[in-house]
């Protein structure tokens, strides 16, 4: 299972229930690092789950081995203690680990049921950030899964546009706004319906 993979996820929600399955996460980690595989990680903080100093001192074990990472500014600062801009929190991740992006986002609440979204992207390999405007007095029906769907689309579109950090922005921006504004844990959406939220999102807002 470890051959012929371009990207493996997973999150600190598996790290966090520990025992065998955080054993074989970091095991899978390290496998399908070693074939070349590109490692994404979502820090997905639950206290419910571990302390702060139990999530940071598993995370730093496996970090050496992550490319993407998913991390917030709130968590970087209360797991991770960082302190500074959220530019200089995402860039010192890179510096300490080789991490080539990562993705923070960035949820502005107007009311329960209207909330602005976007994020924030460094890629250390030029040194550059991407950000787009937020979208907008979003309909708020249903938050929860909005940050696993940024990840689907984030993934889906570095993929899709072979590590553009600017598409997979796009597409997880888009995938994040479309889930809160339906029920339920999952987003069902095709390629064909997140182009056009794109499209629409950067012609008329």
């Amino acid at each position: 299972m470890f051959y012929n993979t371009r990207l493996f996820h997973t999150s600190g929600i598996t790290l966090g229930l520990g025992g065998n399955a955080q054993k074989f996460a970091i095991e899978c980690i390290r496998k399908f690092k070693e074939q070349g595989t590109l490692i994404s990680f979502d820090v997905n903080y639950r206290a419910n789950l571990w302390t702060g100093e139990e999530a940071r001192a598993c995370t730093e074990q496996i970090l050496p081995y992550v490319d993407i990472f998913f991390c917030s500014e709130d968590t970087a600062r209360l797991t991770f203690g960082k302190t500074g801009t959220i530019e200089e929190i995402q860039k010192s991740f890179c510096e300490e680990y080789p991490i080539s992006v990562v993705a923070s986002t960035e949820r502005t609440v107007i009311t329960p049921k209207k909330h602005n979204f976007t994020s924030i992207i460094y890629s250390a390999k030029n040194d550059s950030y991407y950000r787009e405007e937020p979208y907008n007095n979003i309909d708020v029906v249903d938050r929860i899964g909005s940050g696993d769907a940024y990840i689907s689309g984030f993934l889906y579109g570095l993929l899709k546009e072979n590590g553009n950090c600017q598409a997979a922005l796009k597409y997880g921006n888009a995938a994040s706004a479309m889930k809160n504004t339906v029920s339920g844990d999952m987003l069902w959406t095709d390629p064909q319906e997140m182009q056009q939220t794109i499209e629409m999102h950067h012609n008329i807002g």
